[in-house]
């Protein structure tokens, strides 16, 4: 991992092997599971099934793991690369912690309720599903049209 090349104009991702950039490599397994999370809760609203509730379960603790495993290679970057820390940047960053909070509190929620799956919990599921879908979008502006995390184009 090279500080100094981020130091300097360049955005290539300081998390990285063989230049591939990590954080974009590992976060499609959160992104997918929280996301299935609130679908699977919508499955249980429409349906009652007991299934989707556990699923939920499932998805919710796989997607906070995830999550918690991207986490510090964005932020590895984000502190290493001056133009991460653009007002796009800090609310990726600000967001997704954001969901990652009402995730672990969704399913804290859900431990405590036993079979039943509490309102509230599938409330907070949802709404870090909404937000998860703006703070990835705001994840492809880094990545795509700020060139954050890529190569430079001449070593491509």
């Amino acid at each position: 991992m090279d500080t100094a090349a981020a130091d300097h104009g360049d955005h290539r991702s300081t998390a990285s092997v063989g230049g591939h950039p990590l954080h974009p490599a590992v976060v499609p397994l959160p992104i997918g599971m929280l996301t299935a999370a609130a679908v699977s809760d919508v499955g249980y609203l429409l349906t009652r099934e007991r299934f989707f509730a556990r699923m939920s379960r499932w998805l919710l603790g796989g997607g906070i793991i995830g999550g918690l495993l991207a986490a510090p290679l964005g932020a590895l970057d984000l502190s290493t690369i001056r133009a991460a820390r653009s007002p796009v940047g800090v609310a990726h960053a600000g967001g997704n912690v954001a969901v990652l909070l009402l995730s672990a509190l969704s399913l804290a929620m859900r431990q405590r309720a036993g079979s039943r799956v509490p309102g509230p919990a599938m409330a907070l599921t949802l709404l870090a599903g909404l937000m998860l879908a703006v703070t990835g979008w705001l994840g492809g502006e880094l990545s795509y049209r700020k060139g954050i995390g890529v190569l430079p184009h001449d070593e491509r």
